[in-house]
């Protein structure tokens, strides 16, 4: 999985109709990405940013339609290009329906759960690439998707323009209709006395892809599962390397008051309070389109 920053809060960045949407995508990314480093009372990013969070992206054990969706855009004897394939989410489940499915996968920590998730599941079809999308070298294919990765990048028309010149019947981008760490904005706000900025997802690409010249299909997916926090000290790490808070900050000491505000137990387990479900879309398009 592409490194892809995906804090944020809807609605606190409205289109604009003056401006295009591949600046205003890009410009919301680095937005995004220079307040986190503003706000920041940790050490620098490490190089790997999965390599805490790695283990999380291992096959779920919850149905997910993404696999089954994606599949219904191929037949058994294509190749399929999976872009950020984090850990085999989807590239596991998907690969049996395919002849040969290429994971596309700069991470070193999400290519170690990745390898692992191969062979746990007695997986033969799947090859990986160590690589960034943009820097990779791959033999077109059938369909290329890149679900959940556009959220932090910073240069997307070119992003998509390779998905596109890769794809001989079908490109395509799985996306949620608010940043996937909104659950977390309530926190962010508690922590740095102000609102995370959004990154732009489905509505932004969706305007990207039009002003590219593409005509995308959206099928809805259903809403994304609610995740836990977890144990009250593995919700402070994740909060900590989220918010980017240091320990022993006053940054953290608002952290810590934050959990009794915002989160609730269950069964010893930490659930942010009133967290809202997010849907996800599978957006697709014929490719070579492009102007």
């Amino acid at each position: 999985m592409s490194r892809a920053r995906d804090d944020g809060e809807p609605g606190l960045d409205r289109p604009s109709t003056a401006e295009p949407a591949v600046s205003r995508h890009d410009r919301m990314v680095r937005a995004e990405m220079m307040q986190a480093e503003h706000v920041r009372s940790t050490a620098d990013a490490p190089a790997d940013f999965w390599q805490t969070l790695a283990r999380n992206f291992r096959v779920p054990t919850e149905a997910d339609p993404t696999p089954d969706a994606l599949a219904a855009l191929i037949g058994p004897e294509d190749r399929v290009i999976d872009v950020g394939a984090g850990g085999g989410r989807i590239a596991i489940p998907l690969s049996r329906r395919c002849r040969e499915l290429i994971a596309v996968e700069p991470s070193p920590s999400m290519r170690a759960v990745l390898e692992e998730e191969i062979t746990q599941h007695g997986v033969r079809n799947i090859r990986i690439v160590a690589a960034r999308w943009e820097d990779a070298t791959v033999e077109p294919a059938e369909l290329v998707f890149a679900a959940h990765v556009t959220y932090g990048v910073q240069a997307i028309e070119p992003f998509v323009r390779k998905l596109d010149a890769a794809a001989r019947r079908r490109a395509a981008l799985v996306m949620m209709t608010d940043p996937p760490q909104t659950p977390l904005a309530p926190f962010w706000r508690f922590v740095h006395r102000e609102e995370r900025l959004r990154l732009p997802c489905r509505d932004e690409i969706l305007a990207v892809l039009r002003e590219l010249g593409a005509e995308p299909a959206v099928i809805p997916l259903g809403p994304a599962p609610i995740l836990p926090l977890g144990p009250r000290e593995e919700a402070i790490d994740l909060l900590r390397f989220r918010l980017v808070v240091g320990p022993g900050t006053v940054a953290d000491a608002r952290l810590h008051h934050a959990l009794g505000a915002l989160a609730e137990e269950r069964d010893g387990i930490l659930w942010p309070k009133g967290a809202c479900s997010n849907e996800r879309s599978l957006i697709h398009w014929t490719p070579g389109r492009l102007g």
